[in-house]
């Protein structure tokens, strides 16, 4: 407890401007949570989805294909079904269905990842800006003492010190956060074109048996 009691302390040496860090902080960790939840179970595609609904396409149960889509709020899902809507209209309208839907989902998958990239320019600046006015203080001491008491002074640097230390800090977990979010979502992005691809390659393969 008492070492809690220590970290608290040392934190709010940082300042007034440790308050809005903390509460930047304290959003982007949320977004964090939040995001992982979504990209690694809200949106996940079920292993072997994606060719069970080729299987059935294959077999020409196409209504049955998109049903199963329907049940699916997922990005793959959604690509499948749009794609399967259009499945017997023209090639380049079937497509451009798909990527409409496609499209569509990005900005679902990026949704709030920008909260990331404000914080990580944003923290270290207000950091900055609280050790500035911590040595504002610094210096105002110095004026009114003089050298006589320099353990204030420096004492007084070193705690607005804290600020930047803890900007820099909040700055480097959302960046790492955000990376990992970006290339998440890439993956997400390729796993759709993957799958309208491979949805394309069975109508064709049809139609050339058909054919």
């Amino acid at each position: 407890m008492d070492g809690l009691l220590e970290g608290f302390k040392l934190i709010f040496r940082g300042g007034f401007m440790m308050v809005p860090l903390l509460a930047s902080s304290l959003i982007a960790l949320t977004v964090i949570i939040e995001r992982w939840k979504a990209l690694h179970k809200r949106y996940v595609t079920p292993l072997g989805f994606t060719a069970e609904i080729l299987k059935k396409v294959k077999e020409g149960k196409v209504s049955e294909a998109t049903e199963s889509c329907q049940k699916k709020e997922i990005p793959v899902a959604a690509i499948l079904k749009a794609g399967l809507e259009h499945f017997k209209n023209p090639a380049a309208e079937m497509e451009i269905a798909m990527k409409n839907e496609g499209e569509s989902w990005v900005p679902i998958l990026e949704k709030r990842v920008h909260v990331l990239d404000t914080t990580i320019t944003i923290a270290p600046l207000m950091g900055l800006l609280g050790t500035i006015i911590g040595m504002m203080g610094s210096f105002k001491v110095l004026t009114q003492s003089g050298v006589d008491d320099p353990y204030s002074i420096t004492g007084g640097i070193a705690e607005a010190l804290v600020a930047t230390a803890t900007g820099l800090v909040i700055a480097l977990i959302c960046v790492v956060a955000h990376n990992y979010f970006n290339t998440v979502i890439k993956n997400f992005i390729y796993e759709m074109e993957s799958a309208a691809s491979r949805l394309i390659e069975v109508r064709m393969a049809s139609e050339r048996r058909k054919g």
